[in-house]
């Protein structure tokens, strides 16, 4: 990776998906949290449209985001794993006995036959 590719002046955090960071999410590894940390903000821009690909690296990104091809390197791959992550909606289901604790909780007065 050149040092060109995927430049940016400002940090990306994500605090929305990550309140604790990337590094303290459990998500990704210590290289993968540094590398969108240092890098995210430029794919950001370059995933929403906002900056147009000025290497050849950043035009692989976009190919690579349309689905033309797989991920290749590093950064790449932890652009998609990112990207996965925050797309995927979770479901989270609890379970209880409120019902029970109604009126007592008593099932004494269920007839059986």
């Amino acid at each position: 990776m050149n040092q060109k590719d995927f430049a940016s002046s400002k940090v990306f955090y994500d605090t929305k998906h990550f309140p604790r960071g990337f590094s303290r999410s459990g998500f990704f590894s210590k290289k993968e949290a540094d590398m969108l940390e240092r890098s995210g903000y430029a794919l950001q821009e370059l995933t929403n449209g906002n900056r147009k690909p000025a290497t050849p690296a950043e035009e692989q990104l976009l190919t690579v985001l349309r689905g033309e091809r797989a991920p290749g390197t590093d950064i790449e791959k932890v652009w998609i794993k990112y990207l996965k992550h925050i797309r995927t909606k979770r479901v989270s289901y609890t379970t209880g006995m409120a019902f029970a604790m109604s009126e007592g909780g008593d099932f004494t007065d269920v007839e059986t036959d």
